[in-house]
């Protein structure tokens, strides 16, 4: 970026020339982070995740009080897009390069070991700008994470025509590990076959050892159907507990008894 410098009148009379901080004034805070990475030919950050070990809760974001509720807690971010995508939210603390919010965020993930990638809305019938929009955010915020909070970072699957997953997975395929989210996709034909869809690309496509799930089923063997074709090319498949599968397992017990 060009340099651009201004004439400063110091308090003893003399004059002075100051570099503009252009960043800044045209909004630019994310460069200060995306020139950090490595970037694909869609100018996405190129993320690696290789975990040794895996988390074995996933809080939400809106469940602060549990981002330390076991010594392996993810946090991740399976809630409507409003909770984390706001005036206020992390995207535009970072793009704005918000001192206050920044400082928010920073001590309230203090110490998270583990996030999954955010799980932004994306849609087929939407324009094109939007979700390429939404794609970028979520590399920010992963990137962000990685650097500010020294965090594993792990991949969020997701649901999208096949057609477009190179371009929306592109820059993650040298990561081990994935996180898919059931939630709200067991019960119609259509989202199982789309879950389905991208088990498959990534298992095919990148060097795949283990799943993760993000399960509110009653019953695991539910959405332990929709990764069969994984189980089958001997990925390990790990669903990952949470309130909402605590929840409704614990109704299923209360119900059989």
């Amino acid at each position: 970026m060009k340099k651009i410098t201004q004439k400063v009148t110091r308090s003893d009379g003399s004059v002075i020339r100051k570099e503009k901080e252009l960043r800044y004034q045209l909004n630019y805070g994310i460069a200060d982070l995306l020139n950090q990475a490595v970037l694909t030919k869609y100018h996405l950050p190129i993320h690696h995740c290789n975990p040794g070990v895996y988390p074995d809760y996933i809080a939400l974001n809106t469940e602060k009080a549990k981002f330390h509720l076991t010594s392996a807690t993810a946090v991740g971010f399976y809630s409507y897009d409003c909770t984390f995508d706001k005036i206020d939210g992390l995207y535009n603390a970072i793009y704005y390069k918000n001192k206050r919010l920044l400082k928010k965020y920073k001590e309230m993930y203090a110490d998270v070991k583990f996030v999954i990638a955010p799980d932004y809305s994306l849609f087929d019938d939407v324009w094109q700008w939007e979700n390429d929009s939404r794609l970028l955010k979520i590399r920010v915020i992963m990137l962000w994470f990685v650097l500010e909070i020294k965090a594993v970072v792990i991949p969020n699957a997701i649901y999208i025509s096949t057609e477009k997953l190179p371009k929306y997975l592109s820059g993650l395929e040298e990561c081990t590990t994935f996180c898919f989210s059931t939630k709200g996709q067991v019960r119609y034909a259509k989202n199982r076959a789309r879950v389905k869809e991208t088990v498959k690309y990534i298992v095919d496509n990148f060097y795949i050892k283990v799943i993760l799930v993000y399960s509110a089923c009653g019953k695991d063997e539910t959405s332990l159907k929709l990764f069969e074709y994984a189980i089958s090319k001997g990925i390990e498949v790990r669903i990952v507990d949470n309130t909402l599968r605590r929840r409704n397992q614990s109704r299923i017990k209360e119900v059989q008894k």
